[in-house]
């Protein structure tokens, strides 16, 4: 089996230690959350004791550490989603037992990473990840590409995009090792979206672009979905709102799934925005955040909703969506407090207070420059250079709500009919 680093490499600190799980429950104190996440600790510890490069521990040893975990878990005050994925792995581990099949421990695992990351508990998931690597696959081929395309989407949210660019690259090879062409595909696109967020958008076009046409050609739906969304953003960083809007509200009406769909839904709000058509975009967030997204979807909808509330001269919304972002700031991943920091900034500026945003946009600027954010660091430059020349007078307003051109009056009536019956759209697969 081909592996693109040693498996502790791929560990990196690893250890066992699991850190971030040791972190959260030092930072935690109280209970219930300290146990949980030591409950989380004790799990992955015993996801360890299956790693290919230890020796099988004392069959007795094994069951014991099962059932010492497994009660610590049923001993929880506050049974949660978090304590219901341990469970299942805790469970899965006790019928392995002295089998070995460790590919046995991937789904729940994955599913435990998944989680970790819509709560935008990055370490954690790439913890969790980084451990399931190190199981070794006994043919799991498929699980272990979904590792690396997780793992690099994880790395990406994170601002670490060299590792995210390396995650996406070993996904590829061994996908097409395994005759795999959706993630071959999946690959392709993760790569676009590394470029796109480090600013080299021609790149981005490039890669996801050619996927689209690939997934057209061979009829993957999921890949096409993806691919129009994709490039719908990286059109909308390039300026061309139309066609984004377009290729997002495709992305829409393609997704299956609900949290993908409501992805879609907000983008197309954002792009709307841009183009001047405040009331559909405020629409279509709107809707985003009824419909309860993960904590992900939901902080970029209110970043969006605070910048509309600026737009609108709406101080009472404005106010509204930057108190519970400020509740949220030190969970966002670095691009999130960067697109934060770069409309609030802008948006105090707006309301007459410059000197206030100046901070943030400076706020804005660093943190950029911290994690190589290309395209938002130039953004946030150029907004705190007109702040600060306009420090002494009050920012022009912005620009009137326009009059939709024709292409779009079926996406922005598509919207209000969303709005009129409160729901997402069909969903032909379980959330």
């Amino acid at each position: 089996m081909f592996y693109p680093k040693s498996r502790t490499a791929l560990a990196e600190s690893g250890n066992g230690l699991h850190e971030p799980f040791l972190q959260r429950a030092a930072d935690s104190g109280a209970e219930p959350a300290s146990s949980h996440a030591l409950a989380a600790f004790l799990t992955m510890r015993l996801v360890d004791q299956f790693a290919t490069d230890r020796p099988s521990p004392p069959e007795d040893a094994l069951a014991y550490q099962v059932r010492a975990t497994r009660d610590f878990i049923k001993g929880l005050q506050s049974p949660s989603v978090e304590s219901n994925h341990l469970y299942e792995i805790v469970r899965v581990a006790a019928g392995i037992g002295a089998f070995r099949k460790a590919r046995l421990l991937w789904p729940p695992l994955l599913a435990f990473a998944y989680w970790l990351e819509q709560e935008l508990r990055l370490e954690e998931a790439l913890d969790v990840l980084r451990t399931g690597l190190c199981l070794g696959t006994d043919g799991a081929t498929e699980s272990e590409i979904a590792a690396h395309l997780q793992l690099g989407r994880v790395f990406r949210l994170a601002g670490r995009f060299e590792q995210a660019h390396d995650s996406y690259a070993a996904a590829s090879r061994l996908a097409a090792r395994a005759g795999d062409g959706h993630s071959v595909l999946l690959s392709r696109i993760g790569r676009g979206l590394v470029a796109q967020q480090v600013g080299n958008l021609p790149e981005a076009e490039r890669l996801i672009h050619g996927v689209l046409d690939e997934a057209k050609r061979t009829g993957d739906r999921d890949a096409e979905a993806r691919a129009c969304h994709d490039l719908a953003v990286t059109h909308a960083f390039m300026g061309r709102e139309a066609s984004a809007v377009e290729h997002s509200f495709q992305a829409f009406k393609l997704y299956e799934q609900r949290p993908q769909r409501t992805r879609a839904l907000g983008d197309t709000g954002i792009m709307l925005k841009e183009l001047g058509h405040y009331s559909a975009a405020k629409r279509a967030l709107l809707h985003c955040v009824e419909l309860e997204p993960p904590p992900e979807l939901r902080v970029r909808a209110l970043v969006e909703l605070m910048e509309l509330g600026a737009y609108m001269q709406d101080r009472l919304a404005f106010e509204r969506w930057r108190r519970e972002l400020a509740e949220r700031y030190e969970q966002l991943p670095p691009d999130e407090q960067v697109e934060y920091e770069i409309k609030l900034g802008y948006g105090l500026a707006m309301f007459d207070r410059g000197p206030e945003g100046v901070k943030h946009l400076e706020q804005a600027v660093a943190l950029a420059e911290q994690y190589g954010l290309g395209e938002r660091l130039f953004r946030a430059e150029s907004l705190l250079k007109e702040v600060r020349d306009d420090e002494e007078r009050a920012l022009a307003a912005p620009p009137a709500e326009t009059e939709p051109a024709p292409e779009l009056r079926p996406t922005i009536e598509a919207l209000e009919a969303l709005a009129a019956t409160g729901r997402g759209g069909p969903q032909k697969e379980q959330d």
